[in-house]
């Protein structure tokens, strides 16, 4: 494809593109100005504005003349709430989007009948784009523009229904559904009954400026900066109700997913060599003659076999969590561990290249309810309760970690070492990460 001015940038099938001697190929590390020294505070010229992301003019509307004046899920049927920031499984870096929990989770699996389903419902006016399945005849996405720079996400949804009741079929039998429907505030869309619903705002005009180097979510992931807290977007009455749900009580408690220090340890990292967020080999960019298609990595397991993540847990922020996407097998073997912090050694936010090399043990974790929370059991589903804090486990091992000059991050995981003390240098184990 042909350009004809040198160094403007813009989207190609999902990933930020360059023209480059009059030709239009991906943009890759070397092309993207070096980050300046406090960070992004907004958004640079070069990020792909959230209206480009979708196709859309920009806006002249603003973000705060949208109100959200319905619940999403029946205020009477809310139960805890999982706020943006966890790390789950495949979802290595900090997760964008919250879980709301749904009484009928209280129940057990197998005696749920048709009477649980739950109704979904807009928060707002808008029009409903997109309507498709994750791969599962219980677990769709829905997408709603409001308009003014504002998108909200529904996953993990169990079933359409209500203005989208028509497309089930069509859904079962393709997968995905060309959609354009609008929708009112209080309006079903969809009904839930058997796991949590993930939910997030997306607002143009916000930025995240705890990322350090926003790259690396172009190729993949392109709306993470643009991650809103929906409080704000709710009525007073529901916004109390939704965060008296919370289960972080203290501090933003809808949760953060950009813990990004330039110059230490705490962040978002991926593995040297590949281009972000995608998983997939800087060169596979820089050779491609076609699409680059996102979402998978040929050979890997997962697209997040690359990343790594290194955060507070979501709601017990006290303790730190190593979230890899590449724990023994270099294929991918997403796991989750926590920081067994030491007395008097220093926290990751706090590790610098002035600290040299640093090893930590590494444990499991578990979530401790607070006193008279409901309790379940094989069979259940039950959300942790508003407040848990996080105790260690058994021991999986020891990592080193050292930030370097050039601002990357040595890293070595020894799963035979049971001490900290038992690491005194790197080997040709070593990877190297970078923002």
């Amino acid at each position: 494809m042909s350009c004809s001015k040198d160094g403007v940038f813009g989207l190609v099938g999902g990933a930020l593109a360059i023209c480059s001697n009059a030709k239009v190929r991906y943009a890759l590390p070397t092309d993207i100005p070096a980050t300046p020294s406090g960070g992004y505070k907004t958004r640079p010229s070069w990020y792909p504005t959230l209206a480009q992301q979708l196709g859309e003019s920009e806006p002249t509307c603003a973000p705060s003349s949208i109100k959200f004046t319905s619940p999403v899920i029946p205020l009477d049927q809310i139960a805890p709430i999982i706020p943006y920031g966890a790390m789950i499984g495949g979802h290595v870096t900090p997760i964008d989007h919250a879980y709301l929990g749904l009484k009928p989770l209280y129940k057990a699996t197998a005696s749920r009948t048709e009477s649980d389903y739950v109704s979904v419902t807009a928060p707002a006016d808008g029009t409903i784009t997109e309507l498709s399945s994750l791969g599962s005849p219980t677990s769709h996405r829905v997408v709603i523009r409001h308009g003014c720079n504002v998108v909200s996400v529904y996953m993990v949804l169990n079933r359409p229904s209500g203005v989208l009741a028509s497309y089930a079929a069509e859904l079962a039998s393709k997968g995905s559904v060309n959609v354009n429907v609008a929708i009112k505030a209080g309006q079903e869309f969809g009904q839930q009954r058997d796991n949590a619903l993930d939910f997030n705002v997306f607002d143009g005009t916000s930025w995240l400026s705890g990322f350090a180097n926003p790259f690396s979510y172009t190729s993949q992931d392109q709306t993470k900066p643009y991650t809103a807290n929906p409080l704000p977007f709710f009525t007073p009455a529901i916004q109390a109700a939704y965060q008296a749900q919370l289960q972080r009580a203290t501090g933003n408690r809808m949760g953060k997913i950009d813990y990004d220090v330039i110059g230490a340890a705490s962040g978002n990292w991926f593995l040297n060599g590949t281009i972000g967020y995608s998983g997939n080999l800087i060169t596979t960019y820089q050779n491609a003659t076609s699409l680059v298609i996102g979402g998978s990595v040929a050979g890997k397991n997962d697209y997040s076999w690359s990343h790594l993540a290194i955060a507070p847990e979501p709601v017990d922020t006290t303790k730190w969590i190593f979230s890899t996407g590449w724990w023994t097998n270099p294929d991918g073997d997403a796991t989750q561990v926590m920081f067994n912090i030491a007395d008097g050694q220093i926290t990751p936010d706090k590790l610098t290249a002035a600290s040299g090399l640093v090893a930590y043990q590494l444990v499991t974790f578990v979530a401790n309810d607070p006193p008279g929370s409901p309790t379940g059991g094989p069979g259940y589903t039950i959300p942790h309760a508003v407040g848990y804090t996080v105790g260690a486990g058994t021991v999986r091992g020891v990592v080193g970690l050292q930030v370097n000059t050039d601002g990357s991050l040595s890293v070595e995981i020894n799963t035979s070492m049971t001490s900290a003390s038992q690491f005194t240098g790197f080997t040709s184990a070593k990877r190297i990460y970078r923002r």
